[in-house]
């Protein structure tokens, strides 16, 4: 993953020069990213993160800058912003590419731990009560781009459904999911795939939170469910209790009204659906990543893992 676009020297230098950017050195891509690719670009004074889009329209990129630009309005400190080209546009085109330039900034992605997962978890709380009074029709909405539940529970009935998918969400989530989508749910700016190596670290304390690219206006329930089930992992598998230690950090920064607080576990599955459900947009019914298209199943099986800890409990 990572590099799909074979970027070469003198491609990310013609890019550079969009922005005015001279004194090219070297271009070296990383292992980061599904819908886009991306690069480490190197010139005398300075240091950049290049992205090239292999998924998103050129319409998804701009909304997505716009969205960020909200971000610094509201002075969340975590987003990044992107330079302008030399005539002002968010989103850079050269030839068949298009795509976004930002500052590269220094830090690691870290490992699951108890400190990790409450550290991402006072960053998605502090997004959340940044953004709470964002109204739709601000930004653009999340289910425009991403997954929620009622648009998961509508793909379990169309004919395209893997049997799998439709098994465990029949199995976990069919009898809870009318009271879930009738709950007093909040509303906020969300990123939507806030998984921990969608952050960078320094000195232990996230320094900025990447890939804005499923956010949106939309439920704040959701977007925690998201995170958890990505970042609370170890050994392949949810932990409950960097769960718990997700919940204390995030609660620090935002509070879950109390029908929210109820469907915590059910966020927590719809998250791996959510994500599941991309994978199978991209991978089974696209052409992204061929090899990827049962990779859907992973997280169903992380689903079906932390069903039964939860029903144990």
């Amino acid at each position: 993953m990572g590099d799909y676009t074979k970027l070469n020297d003198d491609m990310a230098h013609s890019i550079l020069q969009l922005y005015g950017i001279e004194n090219y050195v070297s271009l070296k891509p990383l292992s980061l990213g599904i819908s886009n690719s991306n690069y480490r670009v190197q010139t005398q004074d300075h240091v950049y993160l290049l992205k090239v889009s292999n998924d998103k329209s050129y319409e998804d990129l701009h909304n997505e800058q716009i969205l960020l630009g909200k971000l610094k309005e509201l002075n969340y400190p975590l987003s990044l912003q992107c330079y302008k080209t030399l005539k002002g546009e968010l989103v850079y085109q050269y030839k068949n590419l298009y795509g976004v330039l930002f500052p590269f900034i220094k830090g690691i992605p870290p490992g699951p731990s108890d400190q990790t997962c409450r550290e991402i978890g006072y960053a998605l709380g502090l997004l959340h009560d940044k953004t709470k009074n964002v109204s739709k029709g601000d930004i653009r909405n999340y289910s425009d781009i991403g997954h929620d539940a009622s648009s998961i529970a509508k793909f379990t009935e169309e004919p395209s459904c893997p049997k799998d998918f439709k098994d465990a969400f029949d199995l976990m989530l069919a009898n809870k999911i009318d009271q879930y989508l009738k709950a007093n749910k909040s509303y906020s700016i969300i990123h939507g795939d806030l998984y921990y190596d969608n952050t960078l670290f320094q000195e232990e304390k996230v320094a900025a939170m990447l890939d804005f690219e499923q956010a949106g206006h939309g439920e704040v329930i959701l977007d925690l469910g998201i995170s958890i089930s990505g970042s609370c992992i170890e050994k392949g598998q949810i932990n409950p209790d960097l769960v718990k230690s997700y919940l204390e950090g995030y609660e620090k920064a935002y509070t879950l009204n109390n029908e929210e607080k109820l469907f915590i576990n059910e966020a927590i599955l719809l998250g791996l659906f959510s994500i599941a459900l991309w994978r199978i947009k991209r991978f089974k019914e696209g052409d992204l990543n061929a090899r990827l298209e049962n990779s859907y199943q992973d997280l169903i099986a992380k689903a079906h893992n932390y069903f039964e800890l939860i029903n144990k409990e």
